[in-house]
C-alpha cells in the first residue's frame, strides 16, 4: 500500500474526528479572513460614497469670502486649461438651517448649495436642470428629517456674509443671518447628486439646492460666489492649475479695489474688509517698488469724543497717516515748536479747532471704542497735544480718506447714521449735524499713522487705505500698470483662496483613521485562538484514536519520519479543506457584520452607506494565517509521538516510555511551562506599563497583555496538573480533580477555550462608561450639563447682562456659559471614519482656561501650576512659533495617530500652521 493510498483511507475512515477539525479550520479561516473582509469593506464604502458625491468634481477653489462669478470663465479661457481640464462651474456653498413651514421640524448643519444648470451640465446630469427662482431642491436624507413633500414651504437661514469682519467696530453683530422663503420643488436622490458633498463624509448628506442669482440677491453678493469645481482631463494637473489660477486672477477676487480721488494724482488702494491685511501691504509695497511710487499708508477711525476742557466733539473720524503731507497739503510749513515729547501731536482742522477752542500746544483726548474678546465694547482715552491748526485745504479737506463704512459714509445726516455699535444721539449739535451736511466724510484730526497703529491695530490689518502718488504718468497707464505688478504679486493661495485637490483627498481619506479590519482582528483573535485549539484537540484525539495503528506501522517497518510525514499531509490536506469552507464562511461572515454595521451598530459608525466588498489578498491571507497556524497545531501534536514505545502503542496507550524516563520529561515540562509562565507574565506587565506611559498603542497593549497573561495562566495550570499527587483517600470532588491530570494536554486545551470565550465578554464589557460622575468638574463632561453648537455667530458675552439680554437670554443670569471660537475642520472623533486632514479648533477663552476643568490623562507639566491645571499649557510659547494645543485622548491616539509632544501640521492662509499637543483629555466630550 502506498502512502497516498494510506492517506486517503485515514482521510475516509476517520471522517467524523477530521470533520471536527475541519470544521475548526473553517472557523478560524472565515473569522480572521471575515475581520479582514470587514476592514476592506469599510474603506471600500468610503471610497465609493467619495466617488458618488464628487460626481466628476476632482478639485475645488475654495475661498473665506468671495471672488467673481466670471473667474470661472476667465479660467476657462486661458489657453491651457483645455489641455489638463475638461470643465469648470461657479457655486455657492455654505451651512444653513433648514424648516419645513408645514411640518414645524427643521435640520442643522445643511449644506446650501447656490447654483444653476452649468452645475448640472458640468456632472453630466441631463434630466435635471434649476432650480427657478423661489424654487429649492432637497436631498432625501434632508427631505427625510424635515418630512418635506413636494410643493411645500421652506425657510432656509443662513448666515450672512459680510466683507467687514463681524468683532471688528464696523462689523455688524445684531443681524448675522438672512432667510430665503422657497418651494420645494424636487426631491434628489444620490443618483442625481443628491447627496453632493465635498469634503468626505460618511453619514447622509442634508443638502438643499437654490438658486445662484437668488442666492447672491439675497446676500447682497451679486455676481460672486465662493466655490469653483474642477473637472480634471490629467490627472498630473495639480500644479498646471495653480498657476492658470494665479493669471486669472483679479484685485476683485480678493476684496481689493483701486480707486482715483477726485482732483487728486494719487492712486489708493482699499479693501473690502475695511483693514488691509500684512500680505496685502506687502505686495502693494513690492508693486511699488516696480511701478516707481512710494506707498502712503492711512488709518482712519471713529472716536466717540474728540475733547478739551469741558468742550467736546461728538461722533469725529480721525485720520492718522505722515502729518507733513496734511501740513504741505495745506500749504503750511512744518510745526516745529516746543511740545512734550512724551504726547504724540495732533492736528486739528479749523472748524475742529474752533468747537474745542484748542489751538498749538493744547492737550486734547480722543475717546474711541474698542471691541474686546468677551464680547463688549471697551471705551479707550487717548492724549495728545495739538501741533497746528491746519485749513480744509488738500489732504485736510479730502473726504476719500475714509473707507466706506456701512450705515455711515452714505448717510444724509448723523440722525441717519445706522451704525453697528451704540451712539447717543442726543450728544449730536446742529453744528455736527452742519459739519456733515457740508463736509461729510472729512476728518476733524490727523495723527502720526504709528500713533494710529498703537490705538486701532486689529488682526485683522493696520491700515484702512494705501495712496500711491502718481509722477509723470497718466492716470489711465499708471493705474494699469500698477494693477498688473499688485496681481502679479498677490499669491491667491494666501489671499484666502484655496485650491482642495477633492477627489484625490476623499480618496486618500477614506483609508480610514480607525482599520476596522485591525480591530476586529483583535477582537476576534481569541475566537480564532479557540477554534485553532479545538482543531488541535481533534487532531491530537484523533492520534490518539490511532495509537495502534501507529504501533503496527512502526511494527512493520514504517520509521518515525514517514508516520509523521503522513500524518502532517493528512493535517494539511484537512487544514485546506477547512481554508476553502472558511473562505465561504468568511465571505458569509464578512456580510453579516456589515448588515450588523449597517442597523444595530451604525451608531457607533455614523452612517449605513457600508457594503461588502471582497477581496482576494483579504481571504487568501485569512486563509493561509490559519493554515499555517493550523499546521503548527499539528506538528506540535505529533512531536511527543516518537516517544512513545511500540508495546504501549499497540496496547491502545500513548502513555512515554517508562515511569522514570515520564517523570524526568514531567519535570523538565513542568519548568518550562514556569519558565513560559514567567516570561509571558513579564510581557503583559510591560505592555501594560508601556500603554500607560503612552508608548504603546493602548488596542495593541490590551490585547497583547490580556493573550499574554492568558498564556501565562495556562501554563501555570499546565504545570500543575502534571505534578504528582499524593496517595490520600478520594473523594468524588477529589476524583474530580484528580481525572483533570490524566490529560492534561486536554484539560488545558478546554480552559483556554473557555478562558477565551470570558476574555471576549469582559473585554467588551471594560470599554463601557459610567455617567455617573458626569457632574464632576474633573470628568470628562467638565461638569458642564449642555453643549450647544451654533449654527450662526455671536460676538456678545453671555455671561453679562447686557449680552444677555443682546441675545435674549435673561433667564440664564444664574448659568455659567463658555464660548469658543471655532475653526472649521474635520471631525476628529472616532465617529468619523474618514482620516481627518484639518481637525476642527477650538480657541478657548482665558475663563475657560482658569477654571481648571475636565479630567486630563498626560500633559507636559513641568511645574505645579501646570499640573494642577494642564489647560495653562495652552499659554506655552515654542521657539518654532508653533502652536500649543489640547487634544482628546482617544481621538490623538485613535484618529490623529499622535503622542503627547507630537505635532500636527495644518494649512491656514496659504501657509502652515504647527500645531504642538501639549495636553491630552481623558474620555472628553470634545
Amino acid at each position: 500500500m502506498t502512502s497516498t493510498r494510506l492517506l486517503l483511507r485515514g482521510l475516509r475512515y476517520y471522517w467524523r474526528t477530521n470533520l471536527a477539525m475541519i470544521a475548526g479550520v473553517a472557523t478560524a479561516v472565515a473569522v480572521l479572513a471575515g475581520a479582514l473582509l470587514v476592514g476592506d469593506s469599510v474603506r471600500g464604502s468610503l471610497r465609493d460614497l467619495v466617488r458618488e458625491r464628487l460626481g466628476r468634481t476632482d478639485r475645488a477653489v475654495l475661498a473665506t469670502g468671495f471672488f467673481r462669478e466670471a473667474l470661472a470663465d476667465d479660467v476657462r479661457a486661458d489657453p491651457a486649461f483645455g489641455t489638463s481640464f475638461s470643465g469648470i462651474v461657479p457655486l455657492i456653498a455654505m451651512q444653513g438651517l433648514v424648516t419645513d413651514q408645514s411640518t414645524g421640524k427643521r435640520a442643522a448643519r445643511v449644506q446650501v448649495y447656490g447654483l444653476d444648470d452649468r452645475f448640472w451640465r458640468f456632472h453630466g446630469i441631463d434630466n435635471v436642470s434649476g432650480p427657478a427662482d423661489g424654487d429649492a431642491f432637497v436631498s432625501e436624507a434632508l427631505a427625510s428629517d424635515i418630512s418635506a413633500t413636494a410643493g411645500g414651504p421652506l425657510l432656509v437661514r443662513i448666515e450672512r456674509p459680510s466683507a467687514v469682519p463681524i468683532e471688528s467696530l464696523q462689523g455688524r453683530k445684531d443681524d448675522p443671518g438672512r432667510t430665503l422663503r422657497l418651494v420645494l420643488r424636487s426631491v434628489l436622490p444620490s443618483s442625481r447628486l443628491g447627496e453632493f458633498s465635498i469634503s468626505p463624509q460618511q453619514g447622509p448628506v442634508r443638502a438643499v439646492f437654490v438658486p445662484l442669482e437668488r442666492l447672491q440677491q439675497d446676500l447682497d453678493q451679486a455676481g460672486r460666489v465662493n466655490v469653483m469645481l474642477v473637472a480634471d482631463r490629467d490627472a498630473r494637473a495639480a500644479d498646471a492649475f495653480d498657476a492658470l489660477l494665479k493669471r486669472r486672477t483679479q484685485l476683485g477676487d480678493f476684496g481689493l479695489r483701486l480707486r482715483v480721488p477726485d482732483e487728486r494724482q494719487e492712486i489708493v488702494v482699499e479693501s473690502q474688509r475695511g483693514f488691509i491685511d500684512q500680505a496685502t501691504a506687502d505686495a502693494v509695497e513690492r508693486a511699488a517698488k516696480l511701478t516707481g511710487t512710494r506707498p502712503k499708508p492711512v488709518l482712519t477711525y471713529l472716536a466717540t469724543t474728540l475733547r478739551h476742557g469741558n468742550r467736546e466733539v461728538p461722533y469725529s473720524l480721525v485720520t492718522a497717516l505722515d502729518l507733513d503731507l496734511i501740513e504741505r497739503g495745506a500749504g503750511m510749513t512744518k510745526q516745529t515748536g516746543a511740545r512734550d515729547a512724551a504726547t504724540p501731536p495732533i492736528l486739528l482742522n479749523g472748524w475742529t479747532a474752533r468747537e474745542l477752542a484748542a489751538g498749538p500746544g493744547d492737550l486734547v483726548s480722543l475717546d474711541y471704542y474698542v471691541w474686546q474678546e468677551p464680547g463688549y465694547l471697551e471705551t479707550r482715552r487717548a492724549e495728545f497735544q495739538v501741533r497746528a491748526v491746519v485749513p480744509m485745504a488738500g489732504y485736510a479737506a479730502d473726504r476719500s480718506l475714509v473707507p466706506e463704512y456701512p450705515g455711515i459714509t452714505s448717510a444724509e445726516s448723523v440722525s441717519d447714521w445706522d451704525p453697528p455699535f451704540p451712539i447717543d444721539l442726543k450728544r449730536v449739535r446742529p453744528a455736527d449735524e452742519d459739519y456733515w451736511k457740508r463736509f461729510r466724510t472729512t476728518p476733524k484730526a490727523f495723527i502720526p499713522f504709528e500713533a494710529g497703529q498703537a490705538l486701532w491695530r486689529t488682526r485683522y490689518g493696520d491700515r484702512t487705505s494705501i495712496r500711491l502718488p502718481l509722477s509723470g504718468q497718466t492716470l489711465s497707464a499708471a493705474r494699469d500698470r500698477l494693477e498688473r505688478q499688485l496681481t502679479a504679486n498677490l499669491d491667491p493661495l494666501r489671499m484666502g483662496l484655496t485650491v482642495w485637490a477633492a477627489r484625490a483627498e476623499g480618496l486618500r481619506a477614506s483609508r480610514g483613521s480607525t482599520d476596522f479590519g485591525e480591530y476586529f482582528v483583535y477582537f476576534s483573535f481569541f475566537l480564532v485562538a479557540s477554534a485553532l485549539v479545538l482543531a488541535a484537540l481533534f487532531f491530537r484525539l484523533g492520534v490518539e484514536q490511532r495509537a495502534r495503528e501507529v504501533g503496527l506501522l512502526r511494527a512493520v517497518g514504517f520509521g518515525m519520519p514517514r508516520i509523521r510525514r503522513l500524518f502532517a499531509a493528512e493535517g494539511l490536506a484537512l487544514a485546506v479543506i477547512g481554508s476553502l469552507a472558511g473562505a465561504a464562511g468568511a465571505v458569509a461572515y464578512g456580510a453579516a457584520m456589515m448588515a450588523g454595521l449597517r442597523t444595530w451598530w451604525s451608531g457607533a459608525v455614523g452612517t449605513k452607506a457600508l457594503t461588502l466588498h471582497v477581496s482576494a489578498v483579504s481571504l487568501l491571507g485569512g486563509a493561509a494565517g490559519a493554515v499555517i497556524a493550523a499546521l503548527v497545531c499539528v506538528w506540535w501534536t505529533l512531536h511527543g509521538l516518537g516517544r512513545v514505545s511500540e508495546r504501549n502503542l499497540l496496547a491502545g496507550n500513548m502513555a512515554e516510555g517508562t515511569s522514570m524516563r515520564a517523570s524526568r520529561r514531567g519535570g523538565a515540562a513542568n519548568a518550562r511551562a514556569r519558565g513560559a509562565a514567567i516570561v509571558c507574565a513579564a510581557i503583559g506587565v510591560s505592555l501594560i506599563a508601556g500603554a500607560a506611559l503612552g508608548k504603546v498603542d493602548p488596542a495593541g497593549a490590551f490585547f497583547g497583555a490580556g493573550a499574554s497573561i492568558l498564556i501565562a495562566c495556562l501554563a501555570l495550570l499546565a504545570s500543575r496538573l502534571r505534578r504528582s499527587v499524593a496517595s490520600t483517600p478520594l473523594s468524588v470532588t477529589r476524583l474530580g480533580f484528580r481525572n483533570t491530570s490524566e490529560r492534561p494536554g486536554r484539560t488545558v486545551f478546554a480552559v483556554a477555550v473557555i478562558g477565551s470565550a470570558a476574555f471576549i465578554l469582559v473585554s467588551v464589557d471594560a470599554f463601557r462608561r459610567d455617567a455617573a460622575d458626569a457632574a464632576e468638574r474633573h470628568s470628562g463632561t467638565g461638569g458642564y450639563p449642555l453643549l450647544v453648537d451654533l449654527m450662526l455667530p455671536i460676538v456678545h458675552d453671555p455671561n453679562t447682562r447686557d449680552g444677555r439680554d443682546t441675545l435674549a437670554l435673561p433667564a440664564a443670569a444664574n448659568v455659567t456659559i463658555e464660548t469658543f471660537r471655532v475653526l472649521p475642520g474635520d471631525d476628529a472623533s472616532c465617529l468619523n471614519l474618514y482620516e481627518p486632514r484639518t481637525p476642527r479648533i477650538l480657541g478657548a477663552s482665558r475663563r475657560f482656561i482658569d477654571a481648571g476643568r475636565f479630567a486630563f490623562q498626560s500633559s507636559a507639566a513641568s511645574d505645579a501650576a501646570t499640573r494642577a491645571n494642564p489647560w495653562l499649557l495652552l499659554n506655552t510659547t515654542f521657539a518654532d512659533s508653533a502652536v500649543p494645543v489640547i487634544a482628546d485622548a482617544n481621538s490623538m491616539t485613535y484618529v490623529l495617530h499622535k503622542q503627547l509632544g507630537d505635532d500636527i501640521v495644518i494649512p491656514h492662509g496659504g501657509a502652515e500652521v504647527r500645531l504642538r499637543i501639549v495636553a491630552a483629555l481623558s474620555d472628553s466630550i470634545f
